[in-house]
């Protein structure tokens, strides 16, 4: 049985969840870390759900027992880290990661700039010289809001807040297809270097509702990196919008980590190659298990830096 307890660590409290196993004569406590505050008692039981399952040794979709110790122990090592710091160090953290990220993935999606200019222009609030292109600055902002928003929201994953954060990326920057749907503009996309060819906008309502349906039907079985693989890797295949898909899944991907009290992915510019040939798996494919290895490798390397 799975009970919950208050502890304290240092002069502070924090809630734990406790499992009793027994290994020959001897009883030994499994502990899991909750939080500050006990959750709602529906939370509350599916933490204590997937707790039993993590212990039982059960298998996710694409993880392994090891995966998942791996995985686990990094979560734990980073809340442990977290803890020790105070908010402005956290908050200073927080802002460091969302720039290199914010470079990283606005190089992904094709945008000219260098780290020392994506540095400039979010950090020091300055326009670095001789660069002129004030669309480029201003994408790279609104990447940077759309990362704080991620951080800040504790809605719902739906059609809304999706279209919300795409319209976060492209204020001010293209407002004819800005939180639109390319059904709602008519509108089909290619993707360069690929033979794959996304959904026709007449089939994007039906691609969504199924995406939807998926993810009702998978958020509380899938473990959460292979979910945030997952959510990802099924919307940048889908293309929801004309622009700006492959930056929104990947802040979408952070987002189930972030709420999930997971560390955050960064997938560098220099791994472009490997990156593209996983989601070709899928796209062409169709098989999503080398695209979850990557997330995962590329999860257990970030952390070790």
């Amino acid at each position: 049985m799975v009970t919950e307890k208050k502890i304290n660590v240092n002069g502070k409290e924090y809630w734990i969840l406790i499992h009793s196993v027994r290994k020959g004569k001897k009883v030994i406590q499994k502990k899991k870390y909750i939080g500050k505050y006990l959750p709602p008692k529906k939370r509350l039981d599916q933490l204590k759900k997937e707790f039993l399952r993590e212990l039982s040794g059960e298998k996710y979709k694409y993880l392994s027992k090891e995966d998942l110790e791996k995985i686990e122990d990094k979560k734990s090592k980073y809340g442990q880290e977290l803890r020790k710091l105070s908010k402005i160090e956290k908050e200073k953290k927080l802002n460091e990661f969302g720039i290199r990220y914010t470079y990283d993935s606005s190089k992904l999606s094709g945008l000219n700039v260098t780290l020392r200019q994506t540095f400039l222009i979010l950090k020091e609030g300055i326009m670095p010289k001789d660069f002129k292109n004030l669309k480029i600055a201003k994408e790279l902002e609104n990447h940077e809001k759309g990362f704080i928003a991620i951080t800040k929201y504790k809605g719902k994953f739906d059609i809304k807040f999706i279209k919300k954060l795409h319209s976060v990326l492209f204020s001010g920057i293209d407002d004819s297809i800005t939180g639109k749907l390319r059904n709602e503009l008519k509108r089909n996309v290619k993707i360069a270097g690929t033979s794959y060819i996304p959904p026709k906008y007449q089939e994007l309502k039906k691609e969504l509702d199924n995406f939807f349906k998926w993810y009702k039907t998978n958020n509380r079985k899938l473990h959460p990196l292979e979910l945030a693989s997952l959510i990802h890797l099924k919307l940048i295949s889908i293309q929801p919008f004309v622009d700006g898909n492959s930056r929104l899944s990947r802040l979408l991907m952070n987002w189930i980590l972030w709420k999930k009290l997971y560390p955050l992915i960064d997938i560098p510019i220099v791994d472009l190659e490997n990156y593209y040939d996983v989601l070709d798996k899928y796209q062409i494919e169709k098989n999503e298990k080398p695209f979850v290895n990557y997330i995962k490798k590329r999860y257990l390397i970030e952390n070790d830096n």
